[in-house]
């Protein structure tokens, strides 16, 4: 039985009105694109401690609500904060993420940052605290994109 049949008998069957799918190919459909969809979300969750050290240059700590949010990469941050933040928790974030400069090491503001995306050779997204440290990586890298948070954070990765 198809599906406007169910709700509305007969429906189906006017003149001119299109065939609706039965209900197991809908099921179907269903169970083959959300996961596409919720793919994102379920692979980008926050850790549960600090990160430091190599993997500390592409980490993304921030202090949410009162409680350390740290992120395993720039990308996943930036999911968070478009998708799962509410307005409160979002300023939060935004006062107090901090990025890992990659030429240093240190910690700084990841509103402050300047970042680059798509270089060779680089799987992900670098933050630099100095703007033409950021440009020399692209230029020895031979392309990449530099981006402000601004961009960062409309940024389709």
């Amino acid at each position: 039985m198809k599906i406007a049949e169910k709700i509305w008998p007969g429906l189906s069957g006017w003149p001119g009105w299109p065939s609706l799918p039965s209900l197991p190919s809908v099921v179907v459909a269903l169970l083959v694109l959300l996961p596409s969809a919720a793919g994102a979300a379920a692979e980008c969750r926050p850790a549960g401690a600090a990160i430091s050290g190599e993997a500390g240059r592409y980490a993304v700590h921030a202090r949410v609500d009162g409680s350390l949010m740290v992120f395993a990469d720039i990308p996943c941050a930036v999911y968070w904060r478009n998708n799962e933040l509410c307005a409160t928790e979002l300023s939060d974030f935004q006062f107090t993420a901090k990025v890992g400069d990659f030429t240093s090491g240190d910690e700084i503001l990841m509103t402050a940052a300047h970042y680059v995306v798509g270089a060779p050779e680089t799987a992900a997204p670098v933050a630099f605290a100095d703007r033409s440290r950021a440009e020399a990586f692209i230029e020895q890298r031979g392309g990449g994109e530099l981006l402000d948070f601004e961009q960062l954070v409309t940024h389709a990765f």
